[in-house]
C-alpha cells in the first residue's frame, strides 16, 4: 500500500523512565519514575499510544537550556523497521523535529499497529552542573511547517484507502500535549543501593557506556567476559567514591558477538549481557 507523508503527524507521550502516557487518543498524564542519568548524560524515551494503525508521525519539540541533544536513537523501538526515521536537531534554537514514515520503498511495510511503546530515545548531555530538570514542549514551526499531529489510516472491505489527521487543534479529539518537566531525580544526592545499569547503547559498535551506583565508597571490579567465560577486559579495579559512575568499554578490537560484564563490590555482585554488532 502506498502512503504519503501528509505533514506533521503524531500522538505522543514523553516519558523518562518517567512516563507521560496517552490514555486513549488525547488524554495526557505523568507517572512517577526515576530519571536515567550517568554523570552528565540523560536518556529520555518517547512513547506513543495509538488506538488504530498510524501511517506517519512528526514530532516538533523544544527543550530547555542547560543541555545539548546529542542524538535521537531509534534502535530497539516500535519504529525500528520504518523506512524513514529523521531527527533534525537544532541545539542553537533548542528544537528537534522527528519524522517517521513506515513506507518509502517498493517493499510493502505495515503501519504502526495499535499499541503502546517507545519510538525513540532522546540522549541529552547536561552542560549546566546545577541543572535539576529538563522541560520539553510541543511547538509549531514554519518554513517548513510542523505541528504536532498524527495520521490514522484504514482500508475498507473493497480495498479503498482512507486517512484522518488529528492535531492539537482538532475538534473533539486534539492531542492535548502539555509542557513536560522532567526532574533529574537523585542528581547531587547519593544512590540508596548498589546497582549495575544496562549498558547504553545496546547493541553497540564499537563502544558503549556501563553505569553503576555506589551508596558508599567501596573497592570495585568491573570485568568483561566473552561467551566462553574468558575475561577480555578489566574496566575497573580500584577504590571508588560513593555516587554514580560510568565507564566506557571500547570493543574496537573485539569480534561481533554476545559479551557479559560483571561488577563485584563488597557483598554486591551482578552480571549483565551486551551485544556487539559490527
Amino acid at each position: 500500500m502506498t502512503k504519503s507523508f501528509h505533514k506533521s503527524m503524531i500522538v505522543i507521550a514523553i516519558f523518562l523512565v518517567p512516563s507521560l502516557v496517552f490514555a486513549g487518543v488525547s488524554k495526557f498524564g505523568v507517572s512517577k519514575a526515576k530519571v536515567v542519568s550517568a554523570e552528565n548524560t540523560v536518556v529520555i524515551p518517547l512513547e506513543i499510544t495509538n488506538e488504530d494503525n498510524l501511517t506517519a508521525l512528526d514530532i516538533p519539540l523544544s527543550f530547555s537550556s542547560g543541555v545539548t541533544l546529542k542524538e535521537v536513537d531509534f534502535n530497539n523501538t516500535r519504529v525500528s523497521y520504518f523506512d524513514l526515521k529523521i531527527a533534525n536537531i537544532n541545539n542553537e534554537n533548542k528544537t528537534v523535529v522527528i519524522g517517521l514514515l513506515p513506507q518509502m520503498s517498493s517493499v510493502s511495510k505495515p503501519d504502526l499497529k495499535a499499541g503502546t511503546g517507545i519510538i525513540a530515545n532522546l540522549v541529552f548531555e547536561i552542560n549546566d552542573p546545577n541543572l535539576t530538570e529538563i522541560t520539553i514542549e510541543a511547538i509549531s514551526l514554519s518554513n517548513p511547517n510542523h505541528d504536532l499531529a498524527f495520521v490514522y489510516s484504514d482500508v475498507n472491505a473493497v480495498g479503498d484507502f482512507s486517512s484522518r489527521m488529528v492535531t492539537n487543534e482538532s475538534e473533539g479529539g486534539g492531542l492535548g500535549f502539555e509542557t513536560i518537566t522532567v526532574p533529574l531525580l537523585g542528581k547531587g544526592s547519593l544512590p540508596d543501593v548498589f546497582a549495575l545499569e544496562q549498558n547504553y547503547p545496546n547493541p553497540f559498535n564499537p563502544s558503549t557506556m556501563i553505569r553503576f551506583d555506589l551508596p558508599k565508597a567501596a573497592y570495585v571490579t568491573l570485568r568483561v567476559y566473552n561467551v566462553l567465560g574468558q575475561e577480555v577486559a578489566v574496566l575497573v579495579d580500584a577504590m571508588k567514591e560513593a555516587g554514580k559512575h560510568s565507564v566506557e568499554f571500547d570493543a574496537d578490537q573485539y569480534a561481533t558477538g554476545l559479551y557479559f560484564y560483571r561488577i563485584d563490590s563488597e557483598s554486591f555482585s551482578e552480571t549483565k549481557k551486551m551485544l556487539l554488532l559490527k
